[in-house]
């Protein structure tokens, strides 16, 4: 199953814009007492990459591997996706960081004062990146309870019982809105406790024929992640859930496990 553009726009393929202010120094760059100079030096010299005070780290050979699990009325297996953030590439007359699906994705980032955001895709088929039609963002300033954006999304869980193609992803989409919850959440994960974290939760709608008795019915895109300091996304929670009837609908929950 190809993952959330997070996301997705981050992550996910999240599958994923914003309140005034003056916006927090960073986030993508972390600030480190001791930098090293680019992948080849983190390979040779053994310095481990650090996530610094970052909400969402794109510093070369950082890398989380999560846990991904879905509920439906169709089981799946448990799958496993890493996501590793590479060299920098120019793009447009700059140096941007990509992070790498392990379901052979790539997605470039944009980070400044107004926040993060990716601006290009290039899946590993492909010479050259294809950019965003519009800007994905993963966070927004300021990092604030409150902050809102947009972004486009689609259902990645939902299926049609008996007619196909199956996914409904490649011909339904929605404008989910995104809000900043809370920034001081405690979050645990196989790999470990996490704390202050960032939750933002996302939410959608689509108007979809479900079954002859309800007929057109809203059906919620639901969306939650959490973004810790220093780590990144480190929890992420989608849920399409639908009625009995013509569709399938479900939940899909990614941990990072290491």
């Amino acid at each position: 199953m190809r993952a959330p553009p997070a996301p997705l726009r981050g992550f996910p393929p999240r599958g994923g814009d914003g309140a005034a202010g003056p916006a927090e120094p960073d986030p993508g760059r972390p600030r480190t007492g001791a930098r090293c100079a680019g992948l080849w030096a983190l390979l040779l010299a053994g310095c481990a990459p650090s996530g610094g005070d970052s909400w969402f780290p794109l510093v070369a050979g950082w890398s989380q591997t999560y846990e991904v699990r879905v509920e439906s009325e169709e089981p799946r297996a448990p799958e496993a996706w890493t996501l590793r953030v590479g060299a920098p590439v120019a793009w447009d007359g700059e140096s941007l960081p990509v992070r790498h699906h392990s379901q052979g994705v790539n997605y470039l980032f944009k980070v400044d004062e107004q926040g993060i955001r990716r601006v290009a895709t290039r899946v590993d088929i492909d010479e050259e990146p294809t950019a965003d039609k519009e800007p994905m963002w993963v966070l927004k300033a300021p990092y604030a309870v409150g902050t809102e954006w947009t972004t486009t999304t689609v259902p990645y869980l939902i299926l049609r019982k008996n007619e196909h193609p199956r996914e409904l992803r490649h011909s339904h989409r929605a404008v989910m809105t995104w809000r900043i919850e809370a920034v001081d959440e405690t979050v645990e994960t196989p790999k470990g406790r996490f704390s202050p974290c960032l939750k933002v939760v996302g939410r959608a709608s689509l108007n979809l024929y479900t079954d002859p008795v309800n007929g057109f019915t809203n059906v919620p895109l639901v969306s939650r992640e959490w973004y810790c300091r220093g780590q990144g996304l480190v929890r992420f929670e989608r849920e399409e859930k639908v009625p009995a009837g013509f569709l399938v609908g479900g939940s899909l929950t990614a941990e990072w496990v290491r």
